[in-house]
């Protein structure tokens, strides 16, 4: 049984640390010991500063999890938090294999949550007109529109459950207004 390793996005290439961050013009900043380095040099997975990858130890072997184990919880899992946070007139359904969760209230839209091709958690809903919601809501901290709702910016598995949850149902309270 081979052990696995976590290889983080950025790592300082003068301490080893994994507390970098990325600054402007393709740069990079050490918070433990303030070194600077082109953000090329500290970029150690494919990730770009989201998910990072766990690889195996023996990099020979192909990594294949165990069925259930890659991600702790599912985007049907997020919806059903989601309407939890929002309350008891709000309830939630699991697409297809959790991959998709439809968050449903006392409205006639319903809000789907999904995962796009770019990775982004998205809240697709359609606007009726009875429902009343604001043409161009106020949106929190990085939430954006596109075509068919919103999206949670900079959004990934490693933030949690609930705090996902959270930043959904903030996003869902802005889209059905005041």
């Amino acid at each position: 049984m081979s052990t696995t390793t976590v290889v983080h996005a950025l790592t300082c290439t003068a301490c080893g640390s994994h507390d970098v961050r990325p600054t402007v013009r393709a740069w990079a900043n050490c918070t433990d010991c303030k070194h600077g380095m082109a953000l090329g040099e500290a970029m150690t997975c494919g990730c770009d500063g989201y998910d990072c990858v766990v690889f195996p130890a023996d990099d020979s072997a192909p990594y294949t999890p165990a069925p259930g184990t890659e991600y702790p919880f599912s985007v049907s899992d997020i919806a059903r938090a989601t309407a939890h946070l929002l309350g008891s007139e709000w309830g939630a359904e699991s697409g297809f294999f959790g991959v998709t969760g439809t968050v449903f209230g006392p409205f006639t839209s319903s809000f789907t949550l999904l995962v796009d091709y770019e990775g982004d958690l998205c809240i697709a809903y359609d606007r009726f007109v009875c429902d009343g919601f604001p043409e161009h809501p106020e949106l929190p901290k990085h939430i954006r529109e596109y075509d068919d709702g919103v999206y949670l910016e900079a959004s990934s598995a490693s933030e949690g459950l609930e705090t996902l949850a959270e930043r959904c149902a903030a996003a869902i309270r802005a889209c059905v207004g005041p």
